[in-house]
């Protein structure tokens, strides 16, 4: 049976308690720090470089254009995903809510 595996924008700071904690510190003020995550039957199996977008936009999906490295971020989350035979098989409403596939188990 194949896997399936799909593409979520995580903002590092709800991730836990202490990670909130850190991200306030070590961000500048005004923004949260993101990154891509790729799971499979709840679980992460990939994830991206982070990036920041400002707190101002937390309601809408975040840009390019005020969250300099997200394009790079998911380039290489892709990339490491057609290394390790995922083939992408959806598309949801943003640009990053993919869905791969891929027919047997590889090593992760």
């Amino acid at each position: 049976m194949g896997e399936r595996l799909t593409v979520e924008l995580e903002d590092i700071g709800s991730t836990s308690w202490w990670a909130g904690i850190l991200t306030v510190l070590t961000s500048q003020y005004g923004s949260r720090l993101l990154r891509f995550v790729a799971r499979s039957n709840g679980r992460s199996l990939y994830t991206s470089d982070t990036f920041t977008s400002p707190r101002s936009y937390r309601d809408g999906p975040p840009e390019e254009t005020y969250s300099p490295g997200m394009r790079q971020a998911l380039d290489r989350l892709l990339e490491d995903l057609a290394r390790d035979g995922w083939e992408q098989t959806g598309k949801g409403e943003h640009p990053w809510s993919l869905v791969f596939e891929r027919g047997q188990r590889q090593g992760l």
